[in-house]
């Protein structure tokens, strides 16, 4: 009779063992299941929340570092600027799609009112007298534009000469060229003041001021979190602060700011003399880059070949380092998920070898038959394979929707036990990175489910784990002596 013949007869014959080693392998098989479907999971969290975080990155300092330093080290140790020189070898590098680095300062206006967003509660308003945020860019398309912060709603974005002369020009929010009745071509005023504190009034006072003439050549219109305020109303006071701030932000090349600086520290000099020396030594450009890299893949490469070029307590800052201050539960149940898929396996391994073990110890007259009627040793290996497989396939089948059902309850449970924990909000201040996400945010993106990755990657471990569970038995069939058996 063949071999293959022979096995499966033997799974249907011996019912009762056949049904032992389909529980064993069933009991088994749910808790590797369970563990690779919380392991998929808690990974598709992490890709898609870090999707969703983007491939943003900046370079700034390293302030946990700065803090674990005692006094003396602090005394001694030597800051440095980023250069233009650094921040741009960094842009060429191949990860980095494209980039920008700026200045900024607030300004205000003796002819130009703000913008004022109507709330429940009235209107929002500024307390005080410098509210338009000039924004200075040395990227000619505007990096914000590119990614979707804003939409160029009419006008033309800045030339690449009117970015490296420092043109008075400037890009504006529609709603606030709308209050103020200005339109493309027009030219508005700011007032750049020069404040000093005043003893006597107990308030600052203005010791110099120039005005700025800039013409609006484009007007923008803020896209970034409006869907957010749409969906979820418990967020729409924050998208409304956020909002305030960018309708009254103004681009600009980096030169106009840089200007502006260097005449406030001027005045600052006239009665400073180590002031005046400082600033014939010092440059007064201080800019923060902001890098956009082509996927969120390329930002552990770009940090690891970032790192060496930076100078003394600098570092990489990404979007997606927020995810690793939110993410304590989806960490903790992939770390128990790790721990469980791997006693699993080496329980699966140990039991299942013992059972066919006993098992086979049972058959050896049967075994020793067949080997004595001429029958190759392969053959009988083979048999014995061929019926633990067919048993291990159903129960491993079996358990690949129980184990997925039940590592949904266990996650649910551990999930609902993280809520009864203070909430983390997570947030970047750094520009062009600002995000609100939360651990809600990370819990909903959650979800065990059934795909083809997650069965064969089930069904491939599982069947490699009960094939070596079942040749450490087999060797007791090669050591067999049919003669001693039959005699």
């Amino acid at each position: 009779m063949n071999f293959i013949k022979r096995a499966f007869l033997g799974v249907t014959r011996k019912k009762g063992k056949s049904l032992i080693l389909l529980a064993v392998i069933f009991i088994l098989g749910n808790l590797i299941s369970g563990a690779i479907s919380i392991q998929q999971a808690t990974g598709n969290v992490e890709s898609t929340i870090k999707e969703r975080l983007g491939a943003a990155a900046t370079v700034d300092m390293d302030y946990k570092a700065w803090e674990s330093m005692s006094e003396e080290e602090m005394e001694t140790a030597e800051m440095e600027e980023l250069g233009v020189d650094l921040i741009e070898q960094i842009g060429e590098l191949p990860y980095v799609k494209y980039y920008d680095y700026n200045m900024s300062n607030w300004f205000g206006s003796e002819s130009l009112e703000p913008y004022q967003e109507e709330t429940d509660e009235g209107f929002m308003e500024y307390e005080d007298n410098i509210p338009f945020n000039l924004k200075g860019i040395n990227y000619a398309p505007v990096i914000d534009f590119e990614e979707g912060k804003g939409e160029l709603a009419d006008g033309r974005v800045f030339t690449d000469e009117e970015i490296d002369s420092g043109a008075s020009v400037a890009i504006i929010s529609q709603k606030l060229a709308e209050q103020n009745n200005l339109e493309v071509g027009d030219t508005f005023t700011l007032l750049s003041a020069v404040y000093d504190y005043s003893e006597e009034t107990d308030e600052e006072e203005i010791i110099d001021s120039r005005d700025v003439v800039l013409e609006v050549i484009g007007l923008f219109d803020p896209q970034s979190g409006k869907e957010d305020a749409e969906d979820k109303n418990e967020d729409s006071d924050m998208f409304f602060m956020e909002d305030f701030d960018y309708q009254n932000t103004m681009y600009v090349p980096n030169e106009i700011i840089l200007a502006e600086e260097k005449f406030l520290w001027e005045v600052y000099a006239e009665d400073d003399p180590e002031l005046a020396e400082m600033l014939e030594e010092e440059s007064m450009e201080y800019y923060m880059p902001i890098y956009y890299l082509n996927n969120p893949e390329d930002i552990e490469p770009f940090e690891e070949e970032v790192a060496p070029l930076l100078p003394e307590l600098y570092t990489v800052i990404s979007a997606s380092d927020q995810y690793d201050d939110i993410s304590g539960p989806m960490e903790s149940m992939s770390t128990l998920s790790k721990y469980v898929l791997l006693v699993a396996i080496i329980a699966t391994i140990l039991i299942t070898g013992l059972v066919v073990l006993l098992f086979l110890r049972d058959r050896k007259r049967e075994l020793g038959i067949y080997l004595s009627l001429g029958e190759k040793r392969g053959k009988v290996v083979g048999q014995i394979l061929i019926e633990v497989l067919a048993v291990a396939v159903i129960g491993i089948t079996l358990s690949l929707f129980t184990g997925n059902l039940l590592a949904g309850q266990v996650s649910d449970t551990m999930m609902k036990a993280d809520d009864n924990q203070e909430e983390f909000y997570g947030g970047y201040y750094y520009e062009g990175m600002e995000n609100n996400l939360t651990v809600d945010d990370v819990m909903d993106s959650y979800e065990v489910s059934l795909n083809s990755s997650y069965v064969l990657g089930f069904y491939g471990i599982g069947l490699l784990t009960i094939l070596i569970s079942t040749i450490i038995p087999l060797i007791y069939i090669v050591r067999l002596n049919p003669k001693k058996i039959l005699m």
